[in-house]
């Protein structure tokens, strides 16, 4: 059985393949999978230069979001049969309800294993049967993108029609977020960098576009856009680097839900008292949110959007392209 792995920090050149044999035997209330689809998030990018940790001398299983087919299952599991098509959870135990350390500890990619293999074995509690009308390849974009916008729009409070969402970029959660809030009937305010992207998000349905290369405070713009009185939600990827500009773009009340943090936590936000703002720290979400959400996808036959499909062997070349910041939606790895 092939699989990709890490054996000790290193950035991409220090992902290899590796060959292991896995004929364990099941135990109780397991699956076994074999994997169809990877996609690739920021994440791994993280757990590759060692940003999340120190990695086992046993070796780490790259990432977290998979699709696969159950070949399969231990005799007492009642909930799945031989042939389903499944995704995993994002963080296992986590099956509903506020996160916490101490109910959701661990998550798939860092510290637990990875997913980046040709077979995995699971307890059942960690699959869920993805919408029909999906291919793996789009299955495998929803554990973490997919549940993360879903939190950010809606996990914490409800997003009305007719309320104004902004969105950072062309990335796999941006995306996600654009797609889901036009579901909602909300409004949705992008911000982007270049004009191909603007172009791309325009026509994937945002209603208004700011390129923030011309425009870098952005604020202004989505102020003018709202008449003044700013947006309903905030969706920050920035983190240090977007967030004072994000809270200025808010309504009095409003609500940011801080995601990606790319430019690191911020030490400071402007204003937020004045505001009266609702903040939001985003952790992907729970089984229950994934849930919801494949029951959205399902009913509006939603399809994920795929920038582009690596092989198995080019994992290299797809995290290369992962770390160029050039994709629009998800990367997503067929093995």
């Amino acid at each position: 059985m092939k699989r990709i792995l890490i054996k000790e920090a290193g950035g991409i050149d220090a992902v290899q393949l590796d060959n292991h044999a896995n004929s364990a035997t099941l135990c109780t209330g397991q699956l076994r999978i074999k994997v169809k689809a990877v996609s690739l998030n920021y994440r791994d990018l993280l757990v590759i230069n060692g940003k999340l940790g120190p990695i086992s001398p046993e070796g780490q299983v790259l990432c977290s979001d998979a699709a696969g087919e159950v070949v399969e299952l231990a005799d007492d599991v009642q909930e799945f049969k031989l042939g389903d098509r499944i995704s995993l959870s994002f963080i296992p135990q986590w099956f509903s309800g506020e996160f916490t350390s101490a109910r959701a500890p661990a998550s798939r990619g860092y510290p637990l294993a990875g997913v980046l293999s040709e077979e995995l074995i699971v307890h059942y509690s960690e699959a869920l049967k993805f919408p029909a009308h999906l291919s793996y390849e789009e299955a495998a974009c929803l554990p973490c993108a997919g549940v993360t916008a879903w939190h950010a729009l809606c996990g914490v409070a409800p997003l009305y029609p007719g309320m104004t969402v902004l969105t950072q970029g062309g990335g796999g959660v941006s995306v996600f977020c654009l797609q889901f809030a036009k579901l909602f009937g909300a409004r949705v305010i992008a911000l982007s960098s270049s004009e191909e992207r603007c172009a791309q998000l325009r026509e994937l349905g945002a209603d208004e576009i700011i390129n923030y290369r011309q425009h870098p405070d952005w604020v202004v713009k989505v102020k003018e856009l709202t008449d003044g009185v700013g947006v309903d939600l905030a969706v920050d990827l920035g983190g240090a680097g977007t967030v004072n500009q994000s809270v200025a773009a808010l309504k009095k009340g409003g609500r940011l839900a801080l995601v990606g943090l790319l430019d690191g936590w911020p030490q400071t936000i402007d204003g937020l008292f004045a505001s009266r703002i609702d903040v939001t720290p985003v952790t992907v979400g729970s089984r229950h949110d994934f849930e919801l959400m494949n029951r959205a996808i399902s009913f509006h036959k939603l399809k994920p959007v795929i920038d582009r499909i690596f092989p198995f062997d080019d994992i290299n070349l797809a995290l290369r392209y992962l770390e160029s910041g050039k994709q629009f939606g998800k990367i997503v790895i067929n093995v």
